[in-house]
């Protein structure tokens, strides 16, 4: 069993400490990341999501952050990306940080060398990513089991950081210092602008009348969200990876029509399926056609 403290009360950490309670660890202290736990900081750490957070895990207590890693084994920051190097020196500089414990961010684009005061001070580091969304705690916890993790750490570090990681239901992935920010902007594209792209999609349908675009969506969503991260563009379909001009240019003549804000996005998405287009075999002729009626004016 071991005890543990979290920086940062918010979605993340509130699902961690569900995900570890519930495996039998003991989560004993949490605190935001400012003088006091129960301050305002950044988001995630304020007094509302310190109460949720302390109603969820009767076991922990609130405390200054200078004193939240006091008699604990593992130490999880899970504070927005800005706030993790402040973290560290802070509570390296208030001696706070015991020979041999364990600290774990869970900042996705960022490595271990922000955690460099606390390993100075003797600290073990290691950065966890969950490839995961965690729209409230108690459904990030539940998210949890079967998601990838993006684990860096030096040699030593590597063994418990991948067993935390696979006590939590997840699979570690190992993953170099240097590549951190490519994967994160990876994820970025796969979640962010999947839903971005989504919600685009579900504007137009509500436009054309559909009162539940969610019965359209969400199965097509999945469906083709699925066969993109596993057959990559093998798996692209519609009118412009078949070279069908025609078919584009009703539809701007739509869009300039009757959602005029969209244009640009949907010129913008164009360009980047017919990219995917000519990798996936496209001939040259229908990716001109293409290219031509993407930027014709309005008739």
């Amino acid at each position: 069993m071991r005890r543990v403290a979290v920086i940062g009360p918010g979605r993340v950490g509130g699902a961690l400490a569900r995900g570890l309670a519930h495996i039998g660890d003991e989560v004993v202290a949490v605190a935001g990341t400012e003088g006091s736990a129960g301050t305002e900081g950044p988001a995630g750490s304020g007094s509302a999501s310190l109460k949720a957070f302390l109603d969820a895990i009767p076991t922990a207590s609130a405390r200054p952050l200078a004193e939240v890693a006091e008699g604990v084994d593992l130490v999880l920051v899970t504070t927005p990306d800005g706030a993790i190097p402040t973290v560290a020196r802070a509570i390296a500089a208030a001696d706070g940080v015991a020979e041999g414990q364990r600290w774990v961010h869970t900042s996705g684009g960022l490595g271990i060398d922000v955690l460099s005061p606390v390993a100075a001070a003797g600290g073990r580091v290691a950065a966890c990513h969950p490839a995961m969304t965690f729209p409230d705690p108690e459904q990030g916890a539940a998210n949890l089991r079967g998601a990838s993790w993006a684990v860096t750490a030096a040699e030593p570090d590597l063994g418990w950081a991948r067993v935390l990681v696979s006590d939590l239901g997840g699979s570690p992935v190992t993953l170099a210092e240097g590549d951190r920010t490519l994967y994160h902007a990876a994820l970025a594209v796969g979640s962010n602008a999947t839903t971005a792209v989504a919600t685009l999609a579900r504007d137009l349908l509500l436009g054309a009348g559909i009162e539940d675009p969610s019965g359209f969506l969400a199965p097509l969503v999945t469906t083709s969200a699925l066969g993109g991260a596993t057959r990559g563009v093998d798996a692209l379909t519609g009118p412009i990876r078949r070279g069908d001009a025609g078919t584009v240019a009703a539809h701007l003549a739509e869009l300039h029509t009757s959602f005029p804000e969209a244009v640009g996005a949907y010129r913008a998405l164009g360009e980047l399926i017919l990219a995917h287009a000519v990798r996936a075999g496209l001939n040259a002729e229908r990716v001109d056609a293409i290219r031509t009626v993407l930027y014709a004016p309005p008739h």
